[in-house]
């Protein structure tokens, strides 16, 4: 269970390096929207998913010698498991902003709201793509108060949801030993070489 809450540490240091990425794109967002939102919510879309595969796809390939030396049994599940633990309080998190709305101004709500803020910049892009929500609403945490929030809601936990199955198919393809980037990789440079 140890090695299944590192690997959750893991991600979390994923999730919040996407998030101050993201949050750093504001400015040259901000210069194109109509062109720039869409192509920085593939990328930073895609840059989460790739990290939580990439992370667990190592991870499974250190667990499968593991077991073969008879350090610790095999846990098919350990990917998902411990996307998981990361992404279902995140979720959990950002429906429960949404519940409570902007009416109540306890001190927990309000750090609640600021933890949610910092979170939701990972799918900020791709939240501008299904909402009128704006950066700045993000940044204000008006996102909440807006008519877009169920919809930024589900948008973020889809997100989520998407790159915790990622993780968990990335930490078996790990384990099995089997590499897709590789492959990928020698081809295209096969087609330079010709």
């Amino acid at each position: 269970m140890k090695n299944t809450l590192k690997c959750s540490l893991y991600l979390l240091a994923r999730i919040i390096l996407v998030c101050m990425l993201s949050f750093m794109a504001i400015p040259l967002s901000s210069v194109a929207p109509k062109i720039l939102n869409p192509i920085l919510a593939v990328l930073y879309t895609g840059m989460l998913i790739y990290f939580f595969v990439l992370t667990m796809w190592h991870e499974g390939g250190k667990d499968s010698n593991r077991v073969e030396i008879g350090v610790m049994k095999p846990m098919p599940y350990k990917g998902f498991l411990s996307a998981f633990i990361v992404t279902v309080p995140l979720m959990i998190l950002s429906y429960s902003m949404y519940a409570v709305g902007q009416d109540v101004s306890s001190i927990i709500i309000r750090a609640l709201k600021i933890l949610w803020t910092v979170f939701a910049f990972s799918t900020s892009y791709a939240m501008l793509l299904f909402t009128s929500t704006t950066e700045s609403d993000i940044m204000e945490g008006a996102a909440t108060q807006s008519s877009d929030a169920l919809i930024t809601v589900i948008v973020f936990c889809v997100i989520y949801f998407v790159a915790s199955i990622s993780a968990g198919v990335g930490y078996n393809f790990g384990y099995r030993k089997i590499e897709v980037v590789s492959k990928i990789k020698a081809t295209i440079l096969s087609l330079f070489k010709k």
